[in-house]
C-alpha cells in the first residue's frame, strides 16, 4: 500500500461521515505485534478521544496491549483528524486499521463489539479476531451465515478497510438503533465454519510457498483469493497435509 493509497482512504472515510451525518468516526486497531504504546499517546490528546481496549475484562485482558483497541475520533477536531491520517501513513502497508461509523454511544458500542469477540465451538470458547481487517470480510462472504453476519452489521452504519492491495473497501452496515433491546446470540461456530477459518491462515502460509509460481501480473489480494478458494476445495476434499493442501494450491492455480 503506497501513501497515496493512505490519503485516499482518509479523504473517503471523511467523506462517508459527511455523507452519513456522522460527527465522528470509529476506528478498530489490531495491536498484535504493534510497537507503538497508543493508549498513552491518545490519552494525552486534547480535547480528549475516547478509547477502550477491549480485551479488558475478558480472559485475555493480561494481553490487552495485544489487541483490540477501539478509538472514537471527533471528525470537527482538527487535531483528531491530524492524529488519524498520521495514523493512517504510519500503518501503510500493515493491515491493522477497521473503520466503522456508528450512531451509537461510545461505551454502548464497545460493550457490544466486546460480545462479538467471543466465539464457541463444541463448548470452548475462542477470540473471533472481526477486527482484523484481513479476516472481517471473509467472515462476512465465507464463514458466518446471516444472522451472525448480522451481529457485526448490526452497531454500523458502514464498515471500511484496506484490502491487501491497499484498496479501500465497503461494507453497508444495518445501523439499528441503540435503544432497541439487545438481541445479541453468541456466536457459535459449526467445524465447518472453523475448517474455513483455518482456510483463510492455510492461503496466506501458501502464498508465502508460492510466490515465485504465481502469474506475475496478480496483485496481493487476487493471490490470496486464488490460493483461499483452492484451499477450500482442497479442505473439501479431505487433504490434511500441509504438502497435500499446497500441491493442490499449486494445480488450481496453474490450471486457472
Amino acid at each position: 500500500m503506497s501513501s497515496e493509497n493512505a490519503r485516499q482512504w482518509l479523504v473517503l472515510l471523511q467523506e462517508t461521515c459527511t455523507r452519513l451525518g456522522s460527527p465522528h468516526l470509529d476506528l478498530l486497531i489490531d495491536q498484535t505485534g504493534c510497537q507503538e504504546d497508543l493508549p498513552t499517546g491518545i490519552g494525552q490528546l486534547e480535547p480528549p478521544m475516547p478509547f477502550r481496549l477491549l480485551f479488558e475484562g475478558m480472559p485475555e485482558e493480561g494481553i490487552s496491549h495485544l489487541g483490540p483497541l477501539l478509538i472514537r475520533i471527533e471528525m470537527a477536531q482538527s487535531l483528531h483528524r491530524f492524529w488519524l491520517e498520521e495514523l493512517i501513513e504510519a500503518f501503510v502497508g500493515d493491515s491493522r486499521l477497521l473503520a466503522l461509523v456508528s450512531p451509537w454511544p461510545f461505551e454502548r458500542l464497545a460493550g457490544y463489539l466486546q460480545q462479538c469477540l467471543e466465539a464457541a465451538n463444541g463448548g470452548v470458547v475462542g477470540v473471533l479476531r472481526f477486527y482484523d481487517p484481513r479476516l472481517f470480510p471473509l467472515l462476512l462472504s465465507h464463514v458466518l451465515d446471516p444472522q451472525q453476519q448480522s451481529q457485526l452489521l448490526r452497531p454500523a452504519l458502514c464498515w471500511s478497510w484496506l484490502d491487501r492491495n491497499g484498496q479501500p473497501c465497503y461494507q453497508r452496515g444495518e445501523g439499528a438503533s441503540a435503544a432497541t433491546p439487545d438481541v445479541f446470540q453468541p456466536i457459535e461456530l459449526s467445524d465447518d465454519q472453523m475448517h474455513r477459518l483455518g482456510c483463510a491462515s492455510d492461503a496466506t502460509v501458501t502464498m508465502g510457498k508460492l510466490a515465485a509460481e504465481l502469474p506475475a501480473q496478480w496483485q496481493a489480494e487476487q493471490r490470496f483469493q486464488a490460493c483461499y478458494a483452492a484451499m477450500l476445495e482442497a479442505d473439501a476434499a479431505g487433504l490434511l497435509t500441509s504438502a497435500q493442501r499446497t500441491a493442490f494450491v499449486r494445480d488450481r492455480v496453474h490450471g486457472g
